[in-house]
């Protein structure tokens, strides 16, 4: 066969190709395992059972390795099929040139026994020591940490109900011991990849029910939002302890949105109810239930705001509360240190019970304690009292004191505008005030009068 017609024959072929006459029976190209495309066929999503007994997939590809008699999974940190292919590649040219021992410590760390990085205790005790965190603001951050690590961790894995409620034993030492357990976790244990997988089973292992899933949704936000709050700029970087990389950089934080507040009572009926149910028939020996919500329906104080309120805050005579730094409280923000105007029917509610009262304190109580790292009230027992006592006049809200504040911000917005509320709250920012605290007040409605000049806006 001369150049001529290999050239022929070449061309022919090629022809064929271009407009799909190939032969059907070709066999598919074979890539070598150095190759990319080699890996996207060995690709798996792993799954784990919940605790509800259910099976969650991970969404990120994983894929098992054979070298050497040994066998391992790893995770690819990934839920692109390209990518994890890419990784999966590396990982197999790793093991192929430096061994097994090498690829370990490079892309599956063990945390168990990594002496690099801290352990959650020795991350929380640094914060305590080196931060600008609030001392009961940290407690608070610390106890969602310590969740999405009991959870990722796996700390409650096989434990009967009785085990898994072990935590909340104060008496007996079953939380010391859980917290020994999940503060000896090595932080490496969290990465993005962990984190996200973790947000998606607390979710998926609830109701689909939609006000459930949301609640859980909801959680599952304020769980991330405050831990990655510990590990800010500001705070890291103070700290002495060996730090992963930040384990919430890239994780993304599915968040529904706050829960507008939507009134389900009647104040107006609610200070009557108050007032011949709370009261003693002589308010200074008695009602500091009725006093307590005064103070936070007219007032809109926080409960912590009306629990530490002294008699010094208080003007009668012109009708104000004045929310400031003390001894015995610090407030929330600089923006919640406010004067509050007070009307006349709340002066002279106040009024009656400072006559009787022998304390620096409005509401009686213990003594103040503001070195407590937790949520203590002085007065907790007037506090639980108009809890239960507001539930039983139909409040539905799980935080039912918080009610009587929001309720208080929305009558102020419906009179005097959404700024006057954010001002008479005390908060920064004017968006917390609108899509937390303010609800619909009287009717705004579309008349279409007929015969008129036309469409009219009319307010009821």
């Amino acid at each position: 066969m001369d150049l001529k017609e290999q050239k022929e024959i070449l061309a022919s072929s090629q022809d064929r190709t271009e407009t799909g006459q190939t032969n059907s029976n070709r066999e598919k190209p074979r890539f070598a395992r150095n190759h990319q495309d080699y890996w996207k066929a060995k690709l798996k999503r792993r799954n784990y059972r919940s605790r509800d007994g259910g099976l969650v997939e991970i969404p990120e590809w994983q894929v098992r390795m054979f070298h050497q008699g040994k066998e391992t999974w790893f995770n690819l940190g990934t839920a692109n099929r390209a990518a994890a292919a890419i990784k999966a590649r590396d990982i197999y040219m790793s093991m192929i040139s430096v061994g097994w021992d090498a690829t370990f410590a490079k892309y599956k760390p063990d945390p168990t026994v990594s002496d690099e990085v801290c352990t959650v205790g020795e991350f929380l005790a640094d914060v305590a020591k080196r931060s600008h965190i609030k001392p009961v603001t940290l407690r608070r951050y610390s106890v969602k940490l310590r969740k999405i690590v009991a959870d990722i961790a796996g700390v409650n894995a096989g434990r009967k109900v009785k085990g898994r409620l072990s935590k909340y034993d104060y008496v007996n030492g079953g939380n010391k011991a859980w917290r020994a357990t999940v503060d000896g976790q090595s932080l490496a244990i969290l990465t993005p990849e962990a984190i996200t997988a973790w947000r998606n089973s607390y979710v998926a292992t609830r109701s689909s029910e939609p006000t459930t899933r949301i609640s859980a949704e909801r959680s599952a936000a304020s769980t991330i939002r405050c831990s990655r709050a510990l590990f800010t700029g500001d705070v890291t970087n103070m700290l002495h302890v060996k730090l992963p990389p930040n384990p919430f950089s890239g994780v993304k934080l599915k968040d529904p949105g706050p829960q507008r507040y939507h009134s389900d009572i009647n104040p107006e009926w609610l200070l009557k109810a108050a007032a011949t149910e709370l009261t003693a028939k002589e308010p200074k020996i008695g009602g500091q239930e009725y006093l307590a919500l005064n103070l936070c329906l007219w007032a809109g104080l926080r409960r912590k705001e009306a629990d530490l309120l002294t008699w010094k805050q208080v003007d009668l005579q012109n009708g104000h509360v004045h929310v400031r730094r003390t001894p015995y409280f610090e407030p929330k923000t600089e923006e919640s240190q406010r004067i509050i105007d007070i009307p006349s029917e709340a002066v002279e509610v106040i009024r009656a019970f400072k006559e009787g009262s022998h304390s620096e304190f409005v509401l009686d109580g213990s003594d103040a304690r503001p070195a407590a790292t937790y949520d203590y009230y002085r007065a907790d027992s007037t506090w639980r009292t108009l809890t239960a006592w507001l539930k039983s006049k139909g409040v539905r809200e799980r935080k039912a004191i918080h009610m009587l504040r929001k309720e208080s911000g929305s009558l102020m917005a419906s009179r005097f505008g959404i700024e006057a509320a954010r001002e008479h709250l005390g908060h920064r920012d004017i968006r917390t005030t609108s899509a937390h605290y303010v609800s619909k007040k009287g009717r705004r409605e579309v008349s279409l009068t007929a015969g008129g000049t036309g469409n009219q806006m009319r307010v009821i």
